[in-house]
């Protein structure tokens, strides 16, 4: 059988589902726990059995996992926009045997349902000859040759050497532009944020004034900062839901200096665990949750089209304060506790 299974933050719980992405609605809907309960392995040429190539797409899967998120959380009124952020989405074959016309689980042989005779053969199966094996990336910097730095769970791997930052793409290793704001506390301790440049159409939101003139902000403008850059701003690391919220809008409404250096703080990097892709899914939100009249944008939220011009990666100091962090420019906290939260998501 083939299934999606889609990992997903619901308040401060990791939900994982899973749902049938075959068209044959007799076999089961979903793998249960089994993701959880059962020790995965990569598929390989060498497994012998037959891999049938999944009929139901992954955004038909999330949407549909997406509405049953929207009824565990209780809400009976209608879903405005919903975007999942961070999630992870892995193609899952769960192996069964036909017997006599019926289906049975190959792990514990118990039969499952009777199929037609010629459910094998009305489904396509997968080229097993294709090259299924786990490819591996040299973690050498491009530029000098030396190791390049990362934790596991890192999207971004930097060099020291000679000062450079590195994400996986299809060919091997591409470049990712890169800042930090120096800090003069010895005690600093550096996160990284993703800063996003992007075209807005539906919404007429161009600059940092226009963006502050519909938002929530008592901020008296300045003359010069009526012509900055209007950047939105996103963690690059996973923290729980309400305090990402709180992030994306607090540092998109403060705008950040920017008088970076192209250099990486010698501190211990905090790793980089949210792409710029997934980062990009949160501009929506935060322009909702700034705004004033909230009527107006729920309106036109599916409606309004981002396109992302260009990124940084920034790292940014935050002072330690007890139980706490704290950005120095913003005044931004985020409690210790919800980093450590954040690992796990």
């Amino acid at each position: 059988m083939v299934f999606f299974c889609e990992a997903d933050v619901l308040g401060h719980r990791i939900i994982d589902m899973s749902s049938l992405a075959l068209g044959h609605t007799f076999l089961p809907p979903s793998l249960g726990v089994r993701p959880q309960a059962l020790k995965l392995r990569f598929i390989s040429p060498e497994i012998k059995a037959t891999f049938f190539t999944p009929h139901v797409s992954l955004e038909t899967v999330i949407q549909h996992i997406g509405m049953q998120l929207h009824s565990l959380n209780g809400s009976a009124g209608p879903i405005v926009y919903k975007a999942f952020v961070g999630e992870t989405a892995s193609l899952i074959y769960s192996p069964i045997f036909v017997h006599q016309d019926m289906a049975h689980d190959a792990i514990i042989g118990k039969p499952l349902v009777s199929v037609p005779r010629d459910f094998g053969d009305s489904l396509l199966s997968f080229d097993q000859q294709k090259d299924w094996q786990v490819n591996f990336v040299s973690t050498l910097c491009p530029n000098c040759g030396w190791d390049l730095l990362a934790e596991r769970d890192s999207v971004a791997l930097f060099c020291k050497n000679c000062n450079s930052a590195w994400e996986a793409s299809q060919p091997g290793l591409r470049q990712v532009d890169f800042g930090m704001i120096p800090s003069k506390e010895d005690n600093a301790f550096y996160l990284p944020f993703w800063r996003m440049n992007v075209q807005m159409e539906g919404l007429e939101i161009q600059s940092y004034d226009d963006l502050l003139r519909g938002a929530k902000v008592p901020k008296v403008m300045k003359e010069e900062e009526e012509t900055f850059h209007l950047y939105f701003w996103s963690p690059a690391f996973k923290v729980p839901p309400e305090l990402f919220l709180r992030l994306t809008e607090g540092m998109t409404v403060s705008h950040q200096r920017e008088d970076f250096e192209r250099s990486l703080p010698w501190a211990s990097l905090y790793p980089v665990t949210l792409p710029v892709s997934e980062a990009a899914e949160t501009i929506k939100i935060t322009i909702a949750n700034s705004a004033i009249d909230k009527k107006m944008i729920f309106s036109k939220l599916n409606e309004i089209k981002i396109h992302l011009n260009e990124s940084l990666l920034v790292y940014l100091p935050f002072i330690p304060s007890g139980i706490d962090f704290i950005e120095p420019h913003s005044k931004i906290c985020i409690h210790k506790n919800s980093l450590k939260l954040g690992r796990d998501l």
